[in-house]
């Protein structure tokens, strides 16, 4: 797995369009009795707690986790068998006190946590941690909010997953802030839930990260339609596939078309090749997504499917796993089922859409998206068979993981 010290996409950019990330733009600096708080704690058992943002008790002292949710937070983690300040070495997404104009605690804004991106991407170089636990939604934007190009969505979403996150090379493990947990003190179950989603994490201070290789050096582009067909043809098993097209619903086929197509029936290779056009290699295709010896594997299985009865009259059989599915039966949280947030907070795989994805949307279901400017320069179209050939690579990965986990075999 590559660090993330090579990677300057996680760092906090200089300037956005909100201006610049610093100190000086930021300005709570000016307001507060200790500015930029540094991190706290001896981190002998390599795990790191990054919170909100300092308190008043925090401010006055200087050191993360000093208030009532500090003391809270001890008492939890010392429940665990975890030293809050032994074991562990603590920071907030912003290092200077947040106060509102009456001089009362407040969350931080997102330009302040940007401000402050830096510093923490900068402890955990230094302090190079095996698991980081997220503590509320202000540690999740901290550290994910910048690479997710989504809808980061709140705690809810993200708390409980275990990721082995290929940057910073450690897990990154989400939870509730204390502060959360207390108001909540009348559900007994958000307890248990703050209790479970700990005692995942501190486990994974033993627990080594996946070694994958990287997902582009897993993915074969080629132009070799029949011998990619005839190889995939020839064996028998499960295997995941995916398409890319130009939009989401096929039924007009003087406009849309089948782009490309990847196979995947190995967790560490990948094929993808442009979609066939001529008679003999689409009669390859259909014999081989009709192949009774091979299970399919899809991520929303009927938008393929459908795409591919539709454009080329093709049935595919048999079906034999739905990811999507699969991960609404496991969790049935919203937002969460799809190829890229599973790809992340499974294997830790993050932005590998990032050059194809403004050329995948369409401005409604029925109209025509950005594809075909893709299609038409070279390297471009081999960026996005790299990237459908990735997505095949993680839907087989994700159905392995989860046939084990729901118990089939």
């Amino acid at each position: 797995m590559r660090g993330f010290f090579e990677l300057e996409k996680i760092q906090a950019p200089y300037k956005s369009e909100k201006g610049y990330h610093s100190c000086a733009s930021c300005g709570l600096y000016k307001y507060v009795l200790n500015p930029r708080i540094k991190p706290y704690g001896n981190a002998r058992k390599g795990i790191m707690v990054i919170g909100e943002g300092p308190g008043e008790d925090e401010d006055k002292k200087g050191k993360p986790w000093q208030g009532k949710m500090g003391r809270a937070l001890q008492r939890k983690y010392k429940q665990l068998g975890i030293d809050l300040f032994e074991d562990c070495v603590s920071l907030n997404a912003v290092n200077c006190r947040p106060v509102d104009k009456k001089g009362n605690n407040r969350p931080p804004s997102e330009f302040e946590i940007a401000c402050c991106r830096e510093k923490v991407i900068n402890a955990i170089k230094q302090y190079r941690p095996q698991v980081i636990i997220l503590q509320g939604g202000a540690a999740v934007s901290s550290l994910i909010g910048h690479r997710w190009q989504r809808d980061l969505g709140g705690i809810m979403k993200w708390r409980g997953w275990t990721i082995p996150d290929k940057d910073y090379q450690a897990w990154i493990c989400p939870t509730f802030h204390p502060s959360f947990v207390e108001r909540q003190e009348d559900q007994n179950e958000v307890g248990v839930i703050w209790t479970r989603d700990l005692k995942r994490a501190f486990a994974k201070a033993e627990e080594p990260l996946p070694q994958y290789k990287s997902e582009e050096d897993c993915i074969v582009v080629t132009d070799d339609i029949e011998g990619t067909l005839t190889r995939f043809n020839k064996q028998e098993g499960r295997m995941a596939f995916d398409i890319e097209t130009t939009g989401l619903k096929p039924y007009d086929k003087s406009v849309h078309k089948i782009v490309s197509i990847s196979f995947c029936n190995d967790p560490d290779i990948a094929y993808a090749i442009p979609f066939p056009e001529k008679k003999k290699h689409l009669r390859m295709l259909k014999e081989l997504l009709e192949n009774p010896r091979i299970g399919k594997i899809a991520a929303n299985m009927k938008y393929e499917d459908n795409w591919l009865s539709v454009m080329c009259g093709i049935e595919v059989h048999p079906w034999k796993f739905d990811t999507m599915q699969a991960a609404h039966i496991l969790d049935n949280r919203p937002g969460i089922t799809s190829v890229k947030f599973q790809g992340y907070v499974q294997f830790g795989v993050l932005g590998y859409d990032e050059f194809v994805r403004p050329y995948l949307k369409s401005p409604n279901s029925n109209t025509p998206n950005r594809i075909m400017e893709l299609v038409s320069d070279k390297n471009a179209f081999r960026k996005l068979l790299t990237y459908n050939g990735i997505d095949s690579l993680i839907e087989y990965r994700l159905a392995l993981k989860q046939m084990k986990e729901i118990g089939l075999k």
